[in-house]
């Protein structure tokens, strides 16, 4: 088989509690409809990430808070968690057991039992190395592709990162790496309030060109999306040359799933995953590895998230919207435009193909 699905039922429990946008039934309700949907893949049991895998990116004291807290003990959690992601007792096994599931997504596909996988639960790139926040504790992406690179020799990764939030903790790891390449497509931080993910953040010392912040305006559309993919994604993946394509993200940027804002369709997700299959397919052998778990409409979620994996794997499941909708399909088109020649401006003295 060409697609295998890293899962188990025990994610449930990486649950924000009861009011949290972020709940754990997501994962059953995805799997659910996936295999309704999908009967040509391997389902393979997740298994926990190990110390060793998770301190590729994090710090032992920030481990050991959450393995603490986990068991209910008293600690200072102002130092390593954002407000929004009030603890629950069995959610440090679980957060492990995302990160394990993406873990080994990359290594199926490395050692070449699959040509794609898919991480369940992964995508959870605001993590840093010492700090969780916006519902991610482990940085399952960085974690998944340091493992790829100090464990299995990789020397050229490219992550791809379609969340409508900018992958701040992603970038982070690898802003002074030439092994990652990092493009970031996300909603125009300037409108949130954010100091990452922005133009001007390129790299640095010998990882200098290597991040590629890709910012779009509220309410971007499927027209927006495909001529940031065609003008920046493909031709940098051509020249970079990658050994394999990890992408992260979810149902974030769909016009109904809420924070993002942003104006994909279902049609529009899928079509992003089919232009990082065809990029696979040209560069890498279409070797490719989906870290999928973001999102906040459980109405839309599962339904972007099926999206995704079928432009990614070929598949022919097609769900239709869950909304009733009406968008301008070139809404926002100008604004990127105007946004992808600024990329190509910074970036052009570092590659080839924006000259």
């Amino acid at each position: 088989m060409a697609l295998a699905v890293v899962y188990s039922d025990r994610m449930k429990d990486y649950d924000f509690g009861p009011g949290s946008p972020f709940r754990g039934e997501r994962y059953a309700n995805f799997m659910r409809l996936f295999q309704e949907q999908v009967s040509d893949f391997e389902l393979i049991e997740a298994r926990p990430a190990t110390d060793e895998e998770l301190l590729l990116v994090h710090d032992k004291s920030y481990v050991d808070f959450v393995d603490g807290a986990s068991r209910n003990v008293w600690l200072p959690r102002h130092r390593f968690l954002s407000p929004d992601m009030p603890f629950q007792p069995a959610i440090g096994k679980a957060a492990r057991l995302l990160a394990g599931a993406s873990l080994k997504a990359g290594e199926l596909v490395w050692e070449g039992k699959f040509r794609c996988a898919v991480g369940v639960g992964g995508g959870l790139h605001r993590a840093r190395r010492s700090f969780g926040a916006g519902f991610c504790i482990y940085n399952d992406v960085a974690i998944c592709t340091r493992n790829l690179i100090h464990k299995h020799g990789a020397q050229r990764i490219l992550v791809l990162d379609t969340d409508a939030r900018a992958g701040d903790g992603t970038c982070d790891a690898f802003y002074d790496d030439p092994r990652v390449l990092f493009i970031d497509v996300h909603r125009d931080p300037s409108t949130l309030s954010s100091e990452t993910g922005l133009l001007h953040q390129t790299g640095a010392g010998e990882g200098k060109g290597y991040t590629m912040n890709v910012p779009l305006p509220a309410g971007a559309s499927d027209r927006a999306y495909e001529y940031v993919m065609d003008e920046l994604f493909t031709p940098m993946a051509k020249e970079f040359d990658p050994q394999i394509i990890i992408t992260n993200g979810g149902s974030t940027p769909h016009f109904a799933d809420g924070p993002g804002s942003l104006g994909l369709t279902l049609t529009g997700l899928r079509t992003l995953g089919r232009k990082v299959r065809q990029v696979a397919d040209a560069v890498c052998g279409g070797r490719v590895v989906d870290l999928l778990g973001t999102g906040y409409n459980q109405e839309v979620l599962a339904y972007g998230w099926l999206s995704l994996v079928s432009g990614l794997a070929g598949l022919d499941a097609e769900p239709r919207e869950p909304f009733f909708f009406s968008l301008k399909t070139d809404c926002g088109l100008e604004e990127t435009i105007e946004a992808v020649k600024q990329v190509k401006a910074n970036l052009r003295g570092c590659w080839e193909c924006l000259n």
